[in-house]
């Protein structure tokens, strides 16, 4: 029973990709905020890429269980956030 329990445990970690995060939170975020209360407020961005000087902080997160899946992504710039997606109130 302690091994069955172990196995579903570590499939219902490896299920999961990316970095968690909830919408409601993602919706708190303005123009101008620092890279601290982006972290602060998302956690850790699954990626950052770059474009041209502008960083692309991205957050997202896939259920293979369930096979729900999003993502949000900031525009950064000189530290501090340069643009912001609109959220709709239905995304959860």
């Amino acid at each position: 029973m302690k091994a069955l329990l172990i196995i579903l445990f570590a499939l219902s970690v490896l299920a999961c990709a990316g970095s968690p995060f909830k919408f409601e939170n993602a919706r708190q975020v303005q123009v101008g905020m620092s890279k601290e209360d982006l972290t602060n407020l998302l956690g850790k961005p699954y990626m950052v890429t770059t474009r041209g000087q502008d960083q692309i902080w991205i957050w997202s997160h896939a259920n293979g269980m369930t096979g729900a899946a999003k993502s949000v992504s900031y525009v950064i710039r000189d530290g501090k956030v340069i643009s912001v997606p609109t959220i709709p109130d239905s995304f959860e």
